[in-house]
């Protein structure tokens, strides 16, 4: 009996881990919605996107992403970037730091013509982000992320758009990040940093193909075994929160597409899984060429 039903989870799981599609189907009934899972920035070679996302994104009435993008990058924010992102006035990162830790970052700074006392008021979280997007842009990642520009078309097409959390969150979550255990975050950020465009190349080619399997040992290990918080904070929280919306969503005779971020997706803790687990139908979506014309399959 155990055998049997081990053998019907890894069956189960199986339909997710290695899809061929980073787009999937999510059902209950006759009722259904798309989830896409995303990767926030792209190298302009990755463009055109997937077919899958497209014909998708043509089908949706409603664009759900993670949150407004448009407000995150409004300059009149500033004041918002002061209170989650920044210290206050007298209060030092590199205070916090050993002087090996400060030293590894000094090298970082260093790298792209930084200086210690241009970041000292940076929380880890908002340095981290800001090192990285620094080492991409570096390697050619300066074309939009999947969400920014289905965004820019939804705005265009005045499609409704939704959101899963308010700038407010994401800038505090950002905020709180290695906040009262600067250096231990850091230890461990600062090395992902350096080998992010190597990273990215890799998580590229499983989001292309919709391994969550490789997904999850890229993105999810590494994190979940250095640091467990950080993991809890940006995943496992955030996808609880993020299940009841998207249920909420069904019942309606709108058509939805829901993007965020592919880490977010894979995993006994992401949202594919809650959503089995919660009674959804979840199906990868391909499109299939072929000599003749192109299929289309769920499942």
């Amino acid at each position: 009996m155990c055998k049997l039903f081990l053998t019907g989870v890894l069956l189960f799981c199986s339909l997710l881990v290695h899809a061929d599609s980073s787009v999937w189907r999510v059902s209950k009934g006759a009722d259904q919605l798309w989830i896409g899972g995303t990767v926030h920035v792209l190298p302009p070679a990755q463009y055109p996107l997937p077919a899958e996302f497209d014909a998708v994104y043509q089908q949706a009435d409603v664009l759900v992403l993670e949150t407004d993008l448009s407000k995150m990058q409004d300059a009149g924010n500033a004041s918002l970037i002061q209170q989650y992102l920044l210290y206050p006035a007298g209060t030092l990162l590199s205070d916090k730091l050993t002087t090996t830790t400060r030293q590894q970052l000094q090298t970082l700074l260093q790298k792209h013509r930084l200086t210690l006392p241009q970041i000292e008021q940076f929380k880890p979280g908002m340095l981290v982000t800001q090192l990285t997007l620094l080492e991409l842009q570096q390697q050619g990642f300066s074309a939009p992320g999947v969400d920014q520009h289905f965004l820019t078309q939804a705005v265009q097409q005045k499609k409704t758009l939704k959101y899963l959390e308010a700038v407010e969150f994401q800038l505090q979550l950002l905020g709180d990040l290695g906040t009262g255990r600067e250096d231990l975050f850091l230890q461990h950020a600062l090395s992902d940093v350096e080998q992010s465009a190597d990273l990215m190349a890799k998580t590229l080619r499983a989001w292309r193909e919709g391994d969550l399997t490789q997904v999850e040992q890229l993105v999810l290990a590494p994190v979940k075994a250095a640091d467990l918080q950080t993991y809890q904070q940006m995943f496992v929280a955030r996808n609880q929160a993020w299940l009841p919306q998207i249920q909420a969503l069904f019942g309606n005779k709108e058509q939805e597409l829901v993007l965020v971020g592919l880490g977010h997706l894979a995993g006994s803790d992401g949202l594919l899984t809650l959503l089995q687990q919660a009674g959804y139908q979840v199906e990868v979506f391909r499109i299939t060429p072929s000599p003749d014309k192109t299929t289309v399959k769920a499942g």
